[in-house]
């Protein structure tokens, strides 16, 4: 136990992480711990922190908010998040783990938040918590290895582990969204180049635009035109990883007429330009 006090010592010691800047697991490990286990960081951590309850219970307060975390369940902090967590007088066993994201991890990283900077995701699917547990131990035993590809495997196994979320999210709300709003979402997908209006995607699915537009807004959470630009944008992220094309046909191809557009759109979402954006994947 006095290894393990230590250690939380230093993780909430900000200097650990002053010159941490490129994307990595910081670090990780799997806690049992007792009663008397707490953790307070009144700023917040400079990093993400995701943990995953094995068994009892643990309890997070963030910004009022009070969430008691269970066997299956994530919790996920985001960086300047102000809380406190510990084993309430219960024993809590976890995996955990301090890490910044790499640039692609923008969209998955986006879940719904409990409270500001705090997101809770009770997992019901007992292959999905199989998955997770699996990913962390990979994760966690990587991190720990000081060998040529072990920080990238580390990084692979929570890519693994936000992708799995992301899948199972989206199976589970496709199978409750009504089929003509499935069907706009697989058009703006399959034509992005097109100049899509709220009046010619109507029409193919046989609403009026109000209607359609309501029915998509409470189904999917925004609105029809947001859902598109967000689609062209991580189409544009993927071709500026994979591929040499100029921004300007970058920009042509997932639907901007206007490279200037597409450049302040961009770095709207994704905080960097697009040519920022492929120099830091280059380096990495």
């Amino acid at each position: 136990m006095k290894g393990i006090e230590r250690m939380t010592i230093n993780l909430n010691n900000p200097a650990i992480f002053k010159n941490a800047s490129s994307p990595g697991v910081l670090f990780s490990d799997h806690y049992h711990q007792s009663n008397e286990y707490k953790v307070t960081r009144s700023n917040g951590a400079k990093e993400w922190i995701i943990t995953f309850t094995l068994s009892g219970k643990g309890l997070f307060s963030v910004d009022g908010h009070e969430q008691h975390v269970k066997a299956g369940e994530l919790a996920i902090l985001k960086p300047k998040t102000a809380h406190q967590y510990g084993s309430n007088n219960n024993h809590w066993e976890f995996y955990w783990a301090h890490f910044l994201p790499r640039p692609t991890w923008i969209e998955l990283l986006n879940l719904p938040e409990t409270t500001k900077g705090f997101i809770y995701f009770p997992i019901n699917d007992i292959q999905l918590q199989d998955r997770v547990n699996n990913s962390f131990q990979r994760m966690i035993r990587d991190n720990r290895l000081l060998q040529e590809f072990s920080l990238e495997l580390s990084m692979n196994a929570l890519e693994e582990i936000l992708l799995a979320i992301n899948q199972w999210l989206q199976t589970t709300k496709a199978n409750k969204i009504d089929y003509r709003v499935q069907q706009v979402i697989h058009l703006l997908n399959e034509e992005l180049r097109e100049a899509h209006t709220i009046q010619s995607l109507a029409d193919q699915v046989c609403l009026s635009p109000s209607r359609l537009s309501h029915l998509f807004r409470e189904q999917v959470g925004t609105s029809i035109m947001a859902t598109l630009l967000s689609m062209r944008l991580a189409h544009a992220a993927k071709l500026l990883e994979f591929t040499q094309l100029p921004i300007s046909e970058i920009a042509n191809e997932v639907g901007f007429a206007s490279p200037f557009y597409f450049t302040k759109q961009f770095t709207t979402s994704y905080g960097m330009n697009p040519s920022a954006y492929r120099k830091r994947l280059l380096e990495q």
